[in-house]
């Protein structure tokens, strides 16, 4: 364990309480080492210089972004519950921004940091808590704010995005990770 990471059991405890407490939150442990590997795999964050992440929760997949990014890039990390928020304080990064606010008002959330197109964007957040409007109009403003040739990459429980990414994406590619709790589907959707 590094000195940088909170215990495993205390991650356990804060996820199932903001998952007990916040509607919006859907999982009760952080993401597993394989499901962040194979999303940060689908980012291909070589060369990358700026990545917004909706949903850092606790930031499993914030730290492990932030150890691929190269040292002039940014990442911009979104998170709407106030105590997965706070555990997110402690990380130190000065390539990170922490952004406590609502992802369906991203487009605001960058526009007042001055965030031009990002290489990257990548969900935690459970679209299938959004209503399907909410879901594309999200998805509207993913695809309007990155460049062109970004990736989007969503992990999620169910397949229903697919639809939807093929809407606003010229690519949409799935993949599967067993090895979480629950298991998830990732998906990479390119511009």
């Amino acid at each position: 364990m590094s000195p940088r990471e909170p215990r495993r059991s205390q991650f356990d405890l804060g996820y199932i309480k903001a998952f007990l407490e916040d509607p919006g939150v859907a999982a009760v442990t952080p993401s597993s080492r394989y499901l962040v590997e194979r999303a940060v795999k689908a980012m291909r964050l070589d060369g990358v210089r700026t990545v917004v992440e909706y949903g850092a929760a606790r930031g499993v997949m914030t730290r492990r972004i932030l150890e691929a990014l190269r040292p002039d890039a940014r990442l911009i990390a979104v998170e709407f519950n106030a105590e997965l928020f706070r555990g997110l304080q402690a990380l130190r990064d000065p390539r990170l921004a922490l952004v406590r606010g609502d992802v369906r008002e991203i487009d605001r959330i960058l526009a007042e940091r001055g965030v031009g197109p990002a290489d990257v964007v990548v969900s935690g957040v459970p679209f299938a808590f959004f209503s399907e409007p909410e879901r594309r109009a999200l998805l509207a403003k993913t695809a309007a704010l990155l460049r062109p040739g970004g990736r989007f990459v969503a992990y999620q429980v169910t397949t229903h995005l697919i639809p939807l990414l093929k809407d606003h994406f010229s690519k949409v590619r799935t993949q599967f990770e067993l090895r979480n709790l629950p298991p998830h589907f990732v998906f990479t959707a390119t511009k």
